[in-house]
C-alpha cells in the first residue's frame, strides 16, 4: 500500500518537459491572476496539480497511478469553478465531474483486477475488457469521442489554467495513461480497433465541431481534440515515441494559442490597420470540397452536437427516475422537511454504533450480505442524486455509510483506518448541518465549514474506496467471492453515484447556496 515511483529515461524526459511548460504558465499566471479575488486558491490547485502530475507520471504501481489521476481530477474541477460567484462555471463544473467520475471508477476497476485477481483462468477471459475500461477511461479524460462535450465547458476557468489543463497537460493524461499500458494494450486485437476507431471518430468530430463554434475558446478546444485523435491512431499502429513527439509538439501550439486568445482580436483589427483594408479569406477548405446539400447536412448535427448531449440527456432523465424510485423504497427511513436541526447529527450515531458492533463481532457478517449489500448501496446512491434537503441527505449518506462498513469493517480493515472514517463521518454531518443554515451565509463562519464540507466531501469520494480496495484484498475476495465479478460491478456503480451525489450536493449548497427544499 506504500506509494512507489519508478524512474525511468522517457518518463523523465517527459516530466522535465511538463515541469517547464508548467513553471513558464505558473509563471504567466502570477501576473495573470494578480489581485484576483481566488489568486491563493488557483496556485493552491495548480501545486495539486504538479504533484498529481508527477505521481501519475513516475507511479510505479496501482495506487500511485490512480492517486496522481485523481490529483489532477481534483484541481481540474476546482479550477473550471474558480469563479464561483457565478452560476455557470458551477453548473460546468459539475457536468465535467460527472464524466470524470465514471472515468475513475472504469480505471479503478480495471486497476483492481489486474492488481488483485490471479486466477490464470479468470485472468485469459477478462484481460482484454480490463485493457478495454483503461482505454475508454482515457478517452473521458481526454475529452476522445464519443465523451467530447464536456470539454468546451471546462472553458469556464481562467485563461491559464484553460491552457495548462485542455491544451496541454491535463488532456494529455489519458493519452499518456494508454502509453503506460501499451505494450500491454497492443497484445490484444478488441483494444488495437477500439484505439484506432476512437481516434479516426475524434478526428472527424472534433473537426466538424471546431468550424461551427461561435467563440474561439470552443474552438480551440475542439482543434486540441482532433490533435488527440491523430495521437491516438498513432498509438494504435505502435508508434509510441512519434505519438508522443506530436503530443507535446501540439501541447506548446496549443497553449500559446489559448494564452494569446484575450488579445488575439486586438491583435488581428491591428494588423488589419496597418494592412490598410480586411483581409481576404485565402486556402483551400475542407468544406468545399463536399457538396453544398452535404455540408449543409453536416453543418446542422454539428450545431446540434450530432445528438450526442441528447443521449446524455437520456441517461439523466433516466437516473433521476431511478433515484426517484429508489427514494420511495427509502423514504420511510430518510424523510425529513423539517428545517435543518442537530436531530440529523443522529445518523452518524448509528453509524458509529454499527461500526463498533461489527468490529467487536456482536453483528455477524455472513458471505449472503455480501449479495445483498451492493445492491443495496445502489439504490441508496442513486437517491443522493439529486437530493436537496440537507437532513434527507445526511440520513442518506449515514445509511450508505452504514452498508458499506458491514463490508469494509468486517474484512480486516486496519483500526485505524476505522476510528478515523467514524470520527470524519460525524464532522461532515455537522460541517453540512452548519453550512445550511440560512442565518450563517456569507459569514467567517460559513466560509469555515464550507472549507472544511469540500474537504470531507473529497475523502468520502474516491479515496476511502481506492485505499481500502487497493491496499486491502480482502475486500475484493469478498466481493468476487467463487469468481463473480457482479457485485464488484455493483459496487463499483454504487461508488460513482455516491461521488457524484456527494459533489452535487455540496457544490450546490456552497457555492450556489441553494434554498432548502423537500
Amino acid at each position: 500500500g506504500v506509494i512507489k515511483l519508478h524512474f525511468e529515461k522517457d518518463l523523465i524526459l517527459i516530466y522535465l518537459f511538463i515541469s517547464i511548460i508548467l513553471s513558464v504558465i505558473t509563471h504567466f499566471s502570477y501576473q495573470y491572476i494578480h489581485k484576483e479575488i481566488g489568486f491563493h486558491k488557483f496556485f493552491l490547485n495548480l501545486a495539486l496539480f504538479w504533484i498529481g502530475l508527477f505521481l501519475f507520471t513516475f507511479s510505479g504501481d496501482s495506487l500511485t497511478i490512480f492517486s496522481g489521476w485523481e490529483f489532477i481530477g481534483i484541481s481540474s474541477i476546482f479550477l473550471i469553478s474558480y469563479y464561483s460567484y457565478r452560476r455557470a462555471p458551477i453548473l460546468s463544473s459539475l457536468y465535467v465531474v460527472s464524466f470524470y467520475k465514471f472515468a475513475d471508477i472504469l480505471l479503478i476497476t480495471a486497476l483492481l483486477f489486474l492488481e488483485h485477481v490471479r486466477d490464470d483462468n479468470l485472468s485469459k477471459d477478462y484481460n482484454q475488457y480490463l485493457y478495454l475500461c483503461l482505454i475508454i477511461a482515457a478517452f473521458i479524460k481526454s475529452a476522445s469521442f464519443p465523451f467530447t462535450s464536456w470539454l468546451p465547458r471546462a472553458m469556464e476557468g481562467p485563461t491559464p489554467s484553460t491552457a495548462i489543463y485542455y491544451a496541454a497537460l491535463s488532456l494529455n493524461t489519458g493519452v499518456l495513461l494508454i502509453y503506460k499500458f501499451l505494450p500491454e494494450i497492443l497484445v490484444y486485437d478488441l483494444c488495437k480497433y477500439a484505439l484506432l476507431i476512437g481516434g479516426v471518430l475524434t478526428v472527424l468530430y472534433s473537426s466538424i465541431q471546431s468550424r461551427v463554434q461561435n467563440d474561439i475558446k470552443s474552438s480551440l478546444a475542439y482543434s486540441t481534440s482532433v490533435q488527440i485523435g491523430i495521437v491516438l491512431i498513432e498509438l494504435a499502429f505502435g508508434f509510441s515515441t512519434l505519438a508522443l513527439i506530436h503530443l507535446f509538439s501540439s501541447s506548446i501550439l496549443k497553449i500559446y494559442q489559448f494564452i494569446r486568445t484575450p488579445s488575439l482580436l486586438s491583435i488581428y483589427h491591428s494588423m488589419e490597420g496597418e494592412y490598410g483594408k480586411p483581409f481576404s479569406k485565402s486556402g483551400v477548405h475542407f468544406q468545399y470540397l463536399l457538396p453544398k446539400t452535404l455540408r449543409n447536412f453536416f453543418y446542422y448535427l454539428a450545431i446540434n452536437h450530432f445528438y450526442i448531449d441528447s443521449i446524455y440527456l437520456a441517461f439523466k432523465w433516466l437516473a433521476k427516475q431511478m433515484g426517484a424510485f429508489s427514494k420511495l423504497l427509502i423514504y420511510p427511513v430518510v424523510a425529513n422537511k423539517s428545517e435543518v436541526k442537530f436531530r440529523s447529527l443522529l445518523w452518524g450515531g448509528y453509524y458509529v454504533l454499527v461500526v463498533v458492533l461489527v468490529s467487536l463481532g456482536a453483528l455477524e457478517i455472513k458471505d449472503v450480505y455480501f449479495d445483498i449489500i451492493p445492491t443495496a448501496i445502489l439504490f441508496i446512491a442513486l437517491a443522493m442524486l439529486f437530493e436537496k434537503n440537507a437532513n434527507s441527505f445526511i440520513a442518506m449518506f449515514a445509511l450508505y455509510k452504514i452498508f458499506e462498513s458491514l463490508i469494509t469493517h468486517s474484512v480486516h480493515t486496519q483500526e485505524p483506518y476505522k476510528v478515523l472514517s467514524i470520527f470524519l463521518c460525524g464532522v461532515f454531518a455537522l460541517s453540512l448541518v452548519l453550512v445550511c443554515k440560512s442565518d450563517w451565509r456569507n459569514t467567517k463562519r460559513h466560509q469555515l465549514f464550507s472549507a472544511v464540507a469540500i474537504f470531507m466531501m473529497l475523502f468520502f469520494t474516491n479515496f476511502p474506496f481506492l485505499l481500502q480496495s487497493l491496499v486491502n484484498e480482502h475486500i475484493i475476495d469478498a466481493l468476487i467471492g467463487s469468481g463473480s465479478i457482479f457485485n464488484l460491478g455493483l459496487y463499483c456503480l454504487a461508488n460513482t453515484f455516491f461521488n457524484l451525489g456527494l459533489y452535487n450536493f455540496v457544490f450546490r449548497k456552497v457555492y450556489l447556496q441553494e434554498a432548502m427544499s423537500g
